[in-house]
C-alpha cells in the first residue's frame, strides 16, 4: 500500500507532466503563427542511451533556420514560475546540444543554420491565461 505522501508525489508528477504538454502545444501553436513550420515534437535520441528530448523543432520560414526549441511551462505562483527558462542549467544547454546534433545528423541537415532557443510560459490556472517569451539564440 502507497503511503500518503508517495500518492501525493505521483500526483504532483502527473500534474506536471500535464502542464509542461500544454506549455508544448501553447508554444507550438505561437510558432505556427509567428511564421515557423513544425518539424518534430518530443525528438529522443532512441540510439544508444537517451540523452533526453528536443521539445520541438521548427523552421523559422523568413530566415530558413532551424529552431530547437526548449520549452519551460510553470504554475503562476510556483516556485520558479516568474522565469521559467531559469531552469535550463548549463548541464540541461550541453544535453539539448548533444540531441540537436543527433537531430541535424539523423535527418542530413548538418548544413542548414540552426539555432537554441527557449520559450518560457508563465500559466494563470485560475484565470486561463498564459504568459510566454520566446527567448532566440540562448547559449552559456
Amino acid at each position: 500500500m502507497l503511503s500518503y505522501s508517495a500518492i501525493m508525489e505521483t500526483m504532483d508528477r502527473e500534474q506536471n507532466k500535464k502542464i509542461g504538454r500544454t506549455g508544448e502545444i501553447i508554444a507550438a501553436n505561437y510558432l505556427k503563427r509567428n511564421g515557423y513550420r513544425i518539424l518534430d515534437m518530443n525528438f529522443e535520441n532512441r540510439l544508444g542511451y537517451r540523452i533526453g528530448e528536443l521539445d520541438i523543432v521548427a523552421r523559422e520560414e523568413s530566415t530558413g533556420e532551424i529552431a530547437f526549441v526548449e520549452v519551460k511551462t510553470r504554475q503562476k505562483g510556483s516556485s520558479g514560475s516568474a522565469h521559467p527558462e531559469l531552469a535550463i542549467t548549463r548541464a540541461k544547454y550541453r544535453r539539448l546540444t548533444l540531441i540537436l546534433g543527433r537531430y541535424l545528423r539523423q535527418n542530413r541537415l548538418e548544413d542548414s543554420p540552426h539555432r537554441l532557443d527557449a520559450i518560457s510560459i508563465e500559466m494563470d490556472m485560475a484565470k486561463r491565461k498564459a504568459k510566454l517569451r520566446h527567448l532566440k539564440y540562448i547559449y552559456y
